[in-house]
């Protein structure tokens, strides 16, 4: 557990605005085929404050925004070798296209032993509207396999 061990702990919170074209290309490529992730007139005829924004949609924002791949390989992993291995979910409201949202990510010690020469890391992200309002908490489990940490020579 060395790298789930470096890792953990809260990382500095950072706010998003969700793009509707973002949201209209990430419905196409996992294939959610609804209209009120497309059409903005579907999506308020469903009481919806603009197109909605997939379950999975804000995994791919902390993905890329919150820096996981470059934070795994400062660690020690080797973020080519990472493999998926959960991801969960609950949301206490919608996500629209429009909103503004602030994320709060942390590492964790999940409780799972390492396996063979992989161990897994854990991420939780708490997001909130800027009031303080809840939104969701994320969850996504990886397992890495421990690589060089950043900087250091073969």
């Amino acid at each position: 557990m060395l790298i789930a061990r470096r890792l953990a702990g809260p990382l500095p919170a950072y706010q998003v605005r969700i793009d509707r074209e973002a949201v209209r290309l990430f419905a196409d490529a996992i294939g959610a085929a609804d209209d009120v992730h497309r059409d903005t007139a579907a999506a308020r005829a469903a009481g919806h404050r603009d197109i909605l924004a997939p379950p999975t949609y804000l995994f791919g924002i902390d993905l890329e925004r919150g820096e996981v791949l470059r934070q795994l390989a400062e660690a020690g992993a080797d973020p080519a070798s990472c493999l998926h291995v959960s991801q969960e979910f609950r949301y206490t409201s919608s996500v629209c296209a429009g909103d503004t949202l602030v994320l709060w990510p942390s590492f964790v010690v999940p409780a799972l032993p390492a396996r063979g020469t992989r161990e897994f890391v854990a991420r939780d992200t708490m997001v909130r509207r800027p009031d303080g309002s809840p939104v969701a908490r994320l969850r996504q489990v990886v397992a890495v396999q421990a690589g060089r940490p950043a900087g250091e020579a073969a």
